[in-house]
């Protein structure tokens, strides 16, 4: 089995799976089929909604299917896309049993000719204690040591589960021991319940506690996701396929799916989305229809509201825009916002998989945009890989502003006559400190922002320059430019405590009782490095 990945964005990818049934574009969502109750049929997902791909339970069919010997599942079906199994865990996880063997359950899928198929694991949940995950993990992984033996039929792809539930160390070792046996997709398990109770924080550290231990050449599956108002978080820490039956639960309860939340039928007065369905029908036209067919335009509704948030999903990792639609979504729910604040604990992992150059810039919101792995692989860069020039004794930190490219042919004309043992720096939201010979380079340049940075982006700046500085203790004094804004002073105030807790000189001055033009010399501070914050400090070339 193949998968090959054309796009990138943040941990986001639009990949290609080959099956024996065709090919499959990730990120995908696979709606879960019941063979015995269907609203909507296999044959309408395909035909009207453009459905190419379904999740089916191999243990119901083989258990209800009765004396109708299945021997083709696309047949039975009426479904010619592509079509994965699932094993019964959920049964299993519900119920406590089924009434099947791990090693029936290969034979079965191999005998109906599954495309993807997930061997019988056992499902942690997200209430075991450690000791019943660990449990759950050496009975998985003992399953797929006996799948792998019994498997004869390698054209179908094969799933392994990932165990463990909220317990990362577990789930990471689960993970670990899994890609051991090499299997074509790999799976996290358990996550339904973590996500019905809106517990986002905990479910980004599972899904990191299982990708930073697989390999990268297969996709990923999150079992049990498909609400569209959290698919593009999930898509964004590395998630290729999803599968839920949410459109159809939903809708059997009068629910309307969109893709920043729920809506209640009963309480609507106009439908937010204009699909060939919602077009047509008012709510309350809607409302007057007889149990099952508002279902079922309940049904239809939902499972193209999640189609197309795949397909905004797969655009704006296109255009560079995954992050930017990840906040959008994100606040939709104080919860799901939390989740993308966890980031920030998974920093290393996120800038190592992430591009490191995009063909647009890219958009600074407030300080929930800092998670975003431009901002951190800039920091890392500046820490890491920069050499301050070695004359350099002072750091001149002024604010960058927009300007023409003559005015930037100017300034640069200008900050050629700056004393060569002053470092010229700019810094501009969220980018605490720049140094003026990368201001033209990716991201720096290349960030809209906001009038006004939040106070918690005007701290995330100064703490840039403390560690710029304490990563380079040969500077002496720092001087800040600032242009009487109110975010500008405040950054300076902050810089200015940095500097005293540092024992290092410190000035700052406006730009506006600054000579004109504003930079021509800084003072004699190599001379007299303790004299290098007076008030002559900036002067006009003599």
């Amino acid at each position: 089995m193949s998968f090959e990945i054309s796009q990138r964005d943040v941990l986001g990818r639009i990949g290609t799976f080959e099956t024996k049934s065709g090919k499959l574009e990730t990120p995908a969502l696979l709606p879960v089929v019941n063979p015995l109750a269907q609203e909507i049929s296999p044959h309408v997902m395909f035909e009207r909604l453009g459905c190419k791909a379904l999740i089916t339970n191999a243990y119901l069919i083989r258990r209800r299917a009765g004396n109708a010997e299945v021997t083709n599942i696309h047949d039975f079906l009426d479904f010619p896309g592509v079509i994965a199994t699932d094993s019964g865990a959920y049964q299993i996880l519900r119920y406590g049993e089924v009434e099947i063997s791990p090693l029936e359950v290969i034979q079965y899928k191999e005998s109906v000719g599954t495309d993807i198929g997930v061997i019988l694991d056992l499902p942690t949940g997200s209430r075991a204690s450690k000791a019943h995950a660990t449990d759950t993990v050496k009975e998985t992984i003992k399953r797929a040591d006996e799948a792998q033996k019994a498997i004869t039929r390698r054209d179908i792809a094969w799933v392994g589960p990932i165990q463990g539930g909220t317990y990362p160390d577990i789930v990471a070792h689960s993970a670990r021991e899994m890609a051991k046996r090499g299997f074509d997709i790999y799976a996290l398990g358990s996550p339904t319940e973590v996500m019905e109770q809106y517990l986002f924080a905990d479910l980004a550290d599972m899904i990191f506690a299982a990708k930073m231990n697989l390999p990268s050449s297969a996709p990923f599956h999150l079992f049990g996701a498909g609400h569209p108002f959290m698919l593009a978080f999930a898509v964004a820490l590395g998630c290729d396929l999803f599968d839920s039956a949410a459109y159809i639960l939903y809708a059997r309860r009068g629910r309307y799916l969109t893709s920043g939340g729920t809506m209640h039928l009963t309480q609507m007065e106009y439908f937010p989305c204009r699909c060939s369905l919602c077009a047509r029908r008012t709510p309350n036209e809607v409302r007057s229809l007889p149990l099952l067919e508002r279902t079922q335009f309940l049904a239809e509704h939902n499972l193209s509201a999640c189609l197309q948030e795949i397909e905004t999903i797969k655009e704006s990792i296109v255009e560079g825009r995954l992050w930017e639609l990840v906040e959008a979504r994100c606040r939709s729910h104080p919860s799901l916002l939390e989740g993308l604040r966890r980031i920030s604990e998974h920093k290393s992992h996120v800038i190592c998989g992430a591009p490191s150059t995009k063909r647009k810039g890219i958009f600074f919101f407030d300080s929930t945009s800092l998670q975003r792995p431009e901002y951190v692989m800039y920091l890392e860069r500046l820490v890491r890989d920069y050499e301050r020039p070695k004359a350099a004794t002072a750091v001149l930190l002024m604010p960058a502003t927009r300007q023409s490219p003559k005015d930037k042919a100017s300034m640069r004309m200008e900050l050629t006559n700056v004393d060569r043992g002053a470092h010229v720096c700019l810094y501009s939201p969220p980018y605490g400190l720049v140094p003026s010979e990368l201001a033209d380079t990716f991201p720096f340049m290349h960030t809209e922002i906001p009038g006004e940075p939040d106070p918690e982006t005007i701290k995330a700046m100064a703490e840039t320059v403390r560690i710029y500085l304490a990563n380079n203790i040969a500077y002496r004094s720092l001087v800040v430019i600032h242009s009487n804004k109110h975010w500008q002073t405040r950054f300076a105030r902050f810089c200015g405590n940095i500097c005293r807790g540092m024992g290092l000189g410190f000035s700052c001055h406006s730009d506006h009782k600054l000579p004109n033009p504003p930079i021509e010399e800084l003072g004699n501070h190599r001379k007299h490095p303790n004299k290098a914050v007076s008030k002559k400090l900036i002067r006009k070339k003599s």
